[in-house]
């Protein structure tokens, strides 16, 4: 009886561990994916505005008036930001080869990722540059 218990006993702290790690995952998952959210250059002008609107204790007015202000500025610089992507490139591209030149085959490998998401980031500035010089966005 008593070895009964203790296999039950181990069952179910077994169990209370897999329903503990499952929702301590999707917890941290759902959180990730808000915060990916957040990082985007819509987020950055919104970020810009908050900080503003905190800072300055803009009043619903002075927001409205500033947020295109805001808008522009921030198009401005990504569209300045992009005249030299060709330039930034070359230096990223010769700047890669040598670093990978003292890397291991794993750490190549790990920067070649890395630098895939850089690029996949420069791809979101990318079109939400488009999206406002096109006039969909806000």
């Amino acid at each position: 009886m008593s070895r009964l218990k203790l296999w039950v006993g181990m069952i179910v702290l077994f169990g209370a561990g897999v329903a503990t790690g499952s929702v301590g995952t999707s917890l941290y998952a759902d959180a990730e994916r808000m915060h990916r959210g957040e990082r985007g250059p819509a987020a950055q002008h919104e970020r810009i505005m908050k900080r503003l609107t905190q800072g300055l204790s803009l009043t619903t007015q002075q927001q409205l008036e500033i947020e295109p202000i805001v808008g522009r500025a921030h198009v401005a610089i990504l569209d300045l930001r992009f005249s030299h992507q060709g330039e930034i490139e070359q230096i990223l591209s010769e700047g890669m080869a040598d670093i990978k030149g003292k890397l291991s085959t794993e750490q190549q490998s790990e920067l070649d990722k890395m630098y895939a998401g850089l690029q996949q980031r420069w791809q979101l500035l990318h079109d939400y540059l488009d999206a406002h010089k096109k006039g969909t966005m806000p």
